[in-house]
C-alpha cells in the first residue's frame, strides 16, 4: 500500500510541491496505480465523512484530488511518450 503521508501534507508534517512532484515522476506503473487507487478510497472516505461533517482537516479532501490529478497527469505523459516512441519506430 503507498503511504499518502509522503505525498500529501498533513498532521503536523509538510510536504514540498517538488517533492512531490519529484516522487510521482519518479514512481514506476504500479506504484502510480496504487497511488491512484489508495487515493480514490481516502476520497471516498473523505467525502462520506464530510457529509456527516466528521472531516478531521477539510483541506486533505483538496490535496487528495490534487494528488490524484498529479498522478493521471504522469500517467497520460508516459502514455504520450510511449505512442510517440512507438510511431517513430515505425515509421
Amino acid at each position: 500500500m503507498a503511504d499518502l503521508n509522503n505525498y500529501i501534507s498533513g498532521g503536523g508534517k509538510t510536504v514540498k510541491l517538488h517533492e512531490v512532484r519529484d516522487r510521482v515522476h519518479s514512481a514506476d506503473d504500479a506504484e502510480l496505480r496504487e497511488i491512484l487507487d489508495e487515493c480514490s478510497r481516502e476520497l471516498l472516505n473523505l467525502r462520506t465523512q464530510a457529509m456527516l461533517q466528521q472531516v478531521p482537516n477539510p483541506m486533505r479532501i483538496r490535496h487528495v484530488r490534487k494528488l490524484i490529478a498529479r498522478v493521471q497527469t504522469e500517467q497520460t505523459a508516459r502514455r504520450h511518450k510511449a505512442e510517440m516512441a512507438q510511431m517513430t519506430v515505425a515509421a
